[in-house]
């Protein structure tokens, strides 16, 4: 058993994405579990282990692990369980407006009876198309059937024939590549 897991850990690193995939099918329901016995939320459970497997596929190369695979995943959804907790009684997790009066509303800008709101309104609808077209394809083709076709992962993994996991894993980078583009109007938004 020792040995598996030294070879994923091996794979892992050299960017074998068997590995990946094997590490992910075999831990994520887990890890999941694990995550909501701590938050006590689905959603937030699925996004602390979705951050963590993107973490370790994106840091591969310099990860050190020193014990068992499946104690240093544990312990790691462990930590991020407890820091999440930590933060969400100071600050509470804020999902993106899926459009620009969304935003504008929450801000309090009336988009239609303001000049300065229709201008916002403009300027941050073009962000936000000019962000989404930016995305790399697959992931651009994804995001624009589960947000605008208001389609499942199942449906569009289904559609596009490729898995539920690259689904949630291409949706994960689509949202953090918007809030990382929209950061300047998400601080007038807050």
């Amino acid at each position: 058993m020792i040995e598996h897991e030294e070879f994923i850990i091996t794979q892992l690193k050299e960017g074998n994405e068997s590995a990946y995939r094997y590490l992910y099918d075999k831990y994520y329901v887990r890890l999941c579990r694990v995550a909501k016995l701590y938050t006590g939320d689905n959603y937030v459970s699925e996004n602390l282990v979705g951050d963590l497997v993107f973490y370790l596929w994106e840091n591969r190369e310099s990860i050190s692990i020193h014990s068992s695979l499946s104690s240093y995943l544990f312990t790691s959804i462990r930590n991020r369980c407890l820091n999440y907790l930590q933060q969400s009684s100071v600050v509470h997790e804020a999902r993106l407006p899926s459009t620009a009066t969304e935003m504008l509303e929450n801000m309090s800008v009336e988009p239609e009876s303001s000049p300065l709101g229709v201008i916002i309104e403009k300027e941050l609808e073009q962000k936000i198309n000019d962000s989404i077209e930016h995305l790399p394809v697959e992931c651009r083709n994804v995001f624009k059937l589960s947000r605008f076709e208001n389609l499942s992962y199942d449906e569009i993994a289904e559609r596009l024939d490729i898995s539920s996991n690259t689904v949630r894993y291409h949706i994960k980078n689509a949202l953090s590549t918007l809030r990382t583009n929209l950061r300047e109007y998400m601080t007038l938004f807050f």
